[in-house]
């Protein structure tokens, strides 16, 4: 097969994947988030279908108070039951809708990523003996946090100040110091920045966790939740 025909070829799957997502996304409903210029943010959005041969997509959001602009870049997230579907876009307009929403129209993709969401059991710290992060991000400044809730695939925290230090797709190292286990080191990826009225979360993926590492995290997450579970036992 020629090069020119392997290229085509390549471009049909990748084109007929993002057709299969769309529908997948539109069946299912899901939830839509819609980040334009990394500094807006849309949620609880939906994709209006469209009848015709309009393949741009068009997206309903609340009416939120705020400048928009007439064009820009959008990152947009679908969470299904089990998977989240991620793409980047060209917005091609933003105008107002009835029922105090707005309509966000974007280039159709080129390509879409969908990834099963996480199913590792997440734990939160105990409020008296917390797990603390050391973090080390691009240009070297160091961050220190405690997590709102770990588990073997990853963390997550709060944060007030201003975080544009953080962007999805970062990678950072840590140093997690586990109570009674001690210090253990990990490489992360930054997965997702939500921003929540005056407070921020944001969520890390392990994307390197030594042997060692992960059994003693594994083990700090087993114990913390049987803990919980016994606290809720003896609630009732």
């Amino acid at each position: 097969m020629k090069r020119n025909d392997k290229k085509s070829l390549i471009v049909l799957r990748e084109k007929h994947q993002v057709d299969r997502y769309i529908r997948e996304i539109t069946q299912e409903d899901m939830p839509v988030r819609v980040v334009i210029d990394e500094t807006i943010v849309l949620d609880d959005c939906r994709f209006v279908c469209r009848d015709g041969k309009n393949k741009d997509l068009l997206i309903e959001a609340p009416l939120a108070p705020g400048e928009y602009p007439e064009t820009g870049h959008a990152v947009v997230t679908c969470a299904g039951a089990s998977s989240l579907y991620t793409f980047e876009s060209r917005v091609l307009s933003i105008e107002l809708a009835e029922h105090r929403r707005m309509h966000v129209t974007v280039r159709f993709p080129d390509r879409i990523t969908k990834r099963e969401r996480r199913r590792h059991v997440r734990v939160q710290p105990l409020a008296a003996h917390p797990v603390g992060v050391r973090m080390v991000v691009a240009g070297g400044e160091v961050v220190d946090v405690e997590p709102v809730d770990i588990s073997s695939g990853g963390i997550s925290f709060m944060m007030t100040e201003e975080v544009s230090r953080f962007k999805p797709g970062d990678a950072i190292e840590l140093t997690i110091r586990v109570p009674m286990f001690g210090d253990v080191s990990a490489r992360a990826i930054v997965r997702n920045v939500i921003h929540l009225m005056d407070l921020t979360r944001i969520g890390v993926e392990f994307s390197s966790l030594p042997g060692d590492a992960l059994k003693t995290i594994t083990q700090y997450v087993a114990g913390r939740e049987e803990q919980m579970r016994q606290e809720a036992f003896e609630d009732d």
